[in-house]
């Protein structure tokens, strides 16, 4: 479980790293569901090298599901919601490989932005992020790249906006550079294999290049509070309901609540 401590850093900061209760096992079975999923595929000719690979809301390898299903991450997300029942909203897989001979690099971008409204509202009206590191994540292996406290510079700006105030929530990837100095300087979130970060994509943050010798892979697992409305655009909502409709038919009943029709 989240500590009251950890909780603080994470409204303050917008990341924290916490240990989880699952096995050595059970992550090595996901990463190895990984590898099949996104395997290194060498450059075609005349075609430049991909390094990183994803997908989103189209697998259900039963290690993964079993993650996904883990009663640990909704009473983590019900704490951290301030929610008496939470909802499965998305997930997505990421493997970096490594890229010799490369410079580090990283981007920055938030996914979707809240006001303070939405941040103080109970249940809260934002989305609980976990990425569940199945592999070390150390400052060379892709680690994520984060500016700490800019959830909340974001969120100010928002509740400035009239027109955005009390708008609903929507997931859309917004570039953030040039930004002022009361934004932190970026940091690399670090873990262990069987470490999940609990951070908000509404705080600054960006993927990296892996210049390590070893590949970093990772399962992004998302939850909102039971009845809170979060937007998506029409591809990745048409996604989301047909993989909730598979997931009704996959989940272990006692867990099939994460995936009911408010």
């Amino acid at each position: 479980m989240i500590s009251a401590e950890q909780l603080r850093i994470f409204e303050e900061q917008g990341a924290v790293t916490i240990d989880t209760p699952l096995t050595t096992k059970e992550i090595a079975a996901a990463a190895t569901a990984i590898d099949a999923l996104l395997p290194f595929k060498p450059a075609e000719p005349n075609q430049a090298p991909r390094f990183r690979y994803g997908a989103t809301c189209n697998y259900y390898e039963p290690a993964l599901l079993d993650l996904i299903q883990h009663p640990f991450f909704e009473a983590v997300a019900k704490r951290v919601l301030r929610a008496d029942a939470g909802r499965f909203f998305q997930t997505a897989i990421l493997a970096s490989y490594p890229q010799p001979e490369s410079e580090f690099s990283y981007d920055q971008h938030t996914d979707i932005q809240y006001s303070l409204e939405d941040w103080a509202a109970t249940p809260r009206r934002v989305v609980c992020s976990f990425f569940l590191w199945l592999t070390d994540v150390n400052k060379r292996r892709a680690p994520m790249m984060h500016r700490p406290g800019s959830h909340r510079l974001v969120a100010a700006a928002r509740s400035a906006d009239p027109v955005l105030k009390d708008a609903t929530p929507g997931v859309q990837g917004i570039k953030m550079v040039d930004l002022p100095p009361e934004y932190a300087a970026p940091q690399p979130v670090l873990a262990q294999a069987g470490q999940v970060t609990v951070l908000t994509t509404s705080m600054v943050h960006g993927g990296s290049t892996n210049i390590d010798d070893e590949p970093r892979k990772v399962l992004v697992m998302t939850y909102t509070a039971a009845g809170v409305a979060i937007g998506l655009p029409e591809n990745q909502a048409a996604t989301k309901r047909a993989y909730d409709a598979k997931l009704r038919e996959l989940l272990r009943p006692e867990r099939a609540h994460l995936v009911a029709e408010d």
